[in-house]
């Protein structure tokens, strides 16, 4: 899912950076919607786009479910800092995630 965000890894980290377009995508889907229902007052060309922005919402919400998931876990462990902002093209929103320490075990 590289359009809602790129997950980057290293051996000490883990960076994930969401995606600004998709949530302007997101917030233009919205918009359009609303102009289209309200403001044109168009019940049919409404309702056909309402599936469509619930179609994409719906993708958004599983396709960072797993990122998620993975933040509130490094959060708790207090692993967790970020940087950027999501409205921001030049800066976009990043999770940092500090790996556990591997413990060496000797053979």
């Amino acid at each position: 899912m590289k359009f809602f965000f790129q997950r980057n890894e290293t051996d000490s980290e883990v960076r994930i950076e969401l995606k600004t377009a998709s949530f302007y995508l997101l917030v233009a889907m919205i918009v359009g919607w609303m102009a289209i229902s309200f403001i044109l007052q168009s019940n049919e060309a409404g309702s056909v786009f309402l599936p469509i922005l619930i179609g994409f919402m719906m993708l958004r919400f599983f396709a960072l479910v797993k990122v998620q998931k993975e933040v509130l876990v490094a959060m708790r462990d207090k692993r967790l800092t970020t940087q950027g902002s999501k409205f921001s093209f030049a800066n976009p929103f990043i999770y940092i995630i500090k790996k556990k320490p591997q413990l060496e075990t000797e053979a």
